[in-house]
């Protein structure tokens, strides 16, 4: 029998939710103390939307303050995605969370700020400043893999001021959003799979790295960096000093957002879909060739990154097919990529078998309940889940030895 479980809540983003609403009952003035945010902060904090509570809250300044607090600096001028990710970054952590951000270009003011991003000249992360500028400057949050990038996906991109931010605080912004509720080991996986999934792009396209080889058919205009870029003013806008930092703290809105929603999603999908897959590589079926998820979901980046870490036992290339009860109780064997996102599969259902639905195919595979091989042969059906495990394992049997 096949059991449906219901959707899972999304804990994370409940609170977030809860706390938005919290937020926007308790606005906070501008002209309320320092002592005040923090008692505020403290009461939101179990799970408080900080990307509203902390980054909307900010005061952005043309010069530093005349009470000589401290600050964060950035540049003046024309902002872009990576100081804004950077900024909003640094707002969500208690350290910076009652310092404005100052955005100027005069040495002095620079030299005097507690933190400076992506202006300045200078990498020193002990001594807070965070700028990629400059010519020497050409350092990859990660290197190239040993032995060189096989994949452009690996290939090293030169960080942003988000990226290196992100490299000295992005784990605990992570536990700042996530109110420090994760293992440490699946703390690590999600700073890792934001850096993949939004950090790169940001760095990428600061550093203006195509995503691709050869003239474009179109150009990507709505992305993160675009939407950021569309708050600048345009060139027949006022776009002195109050003008500037207003749509800056509507960019650090964006790029935050961003930020806290990839998280979000991260802790509430991605993370329990790798639990599900990862403990169905220890129940592997098929001689070890296939697994069988305990429930469908997004598998495919689970099932990759676990067989390059060994997990299960499995090596690189090992699982061929994987089954899962589909939403209305029938049972699907899907053939494995040969990479991510890829059409070209490691081992298509047998060429006899696809095309053919019901009675031809139960009769082709040898079962009573046979529902359907695409075409292509990528996907296949059964109704019971007997069906489907006989279909996979004379699937695998007749395999090629290579696959």
């Amino acid at each position: 029998t096949c059991m449906l479980a219901s959707r899972r809540a999304a804990p994370l983003a409940s609170r977030l939710s809860s706390s938005l609403r919290a937020a926007k009952l308790f606005p906070m003035a501008a002209s309320q103390s320092s002592a005040a945010k923090r008692a505020k902060t403290t009461v939101l904090s179990d799970g408080a939307d900080l990307q509203r509570v902390m980054v909307d809250d900010c005061t952005v300044l043309a010069t530093a303050p005349a009470d000589g607090s401290a600050f964060v600096c950035t540049h003046h001028g024309t902002f872009h995605c990576d100081e804004a990710m950077a900024c909003g970054m640094l707002r969500m952590l208690p350290e910076f969370a009652d310092m404005p951000v100052v955005r100027t270009r005069d040495p002095a003011v620079i030299d005097a700020a507690h933190i400076v991003v992506d202006v300045g000249g200078t990498y020193d992360a002990d001594a807070r400043r965070f700028d990629h500028h400059q010519r020497e400057f050409t350092e990859p949050f990660r290197p190239a893999p040993e032995g060189g990038a096989t994949k452009p996906e690996d290939e090293p991109v030169r960080m942003s001021s988000a990226g290196l931010v992100y490299r000295h605080y992005g784990r605990d912004v992570i536990a700042a959003i996530t109110g420090g509720s994760l293992p440490a080991e699946s703390a690590e996986q999600i700073y890792q799979k934001v850096y993949e999934r939004l950090i790169r792009e940001v760095d990428a396209v600061d550093n203006g790295v195509e995503p691709f080889d050869g003239p474009a058919r179109y150009r990507i205009r709505t992305g993160l960096g675009g939407r950021v870029g569309r708050l600048n003013a345009s060139w027949n806008e006022d776009g002195g000093a109050e003008v500037e930092n207003t749509r800056f703290k509507q960019a650090m809105h964006v790029a935050s957002s961003e930020l806290v929603h990839v998280v979000t999603s991260l802790v509430d999908s991605w993370l329990p879909a790798r639990d599900i897959v990862k403990e169905a590589m220890s129940k592997r079926i098929a001689g070890g060739r296939a697994l069988v998820l305990d429930r469908f979901c997004p598998w495919q980046e689970h099932l990759l990154d676990l067989e390059r870490e060994g997990a299960g036992g499995a090596a690189p290339g090992e699982v061929l097919y994987v089954m899962f009860c589909d939403r209305r109780g029938g049972w699907r064997g899907q053939a494995v990529p040969k990479a991510l996102g890829s059409f070209e599969n490691r081992c298509p259902f047998p060429e006899a078998w696809r095309g053919l639905r019901d009675a031809e195919l139960s009769a082709a595979v040898g079962i009573e309940d046979g529902v359907f091989v695409h075409a292509a042969g990528f996907i296949g059906g059964a109704h019971s889940e007997a069906g489907m495990t006989t279909m996979v394992e004379k699937a695998v049997a007749a395999a090629p030895a290579r696959a």
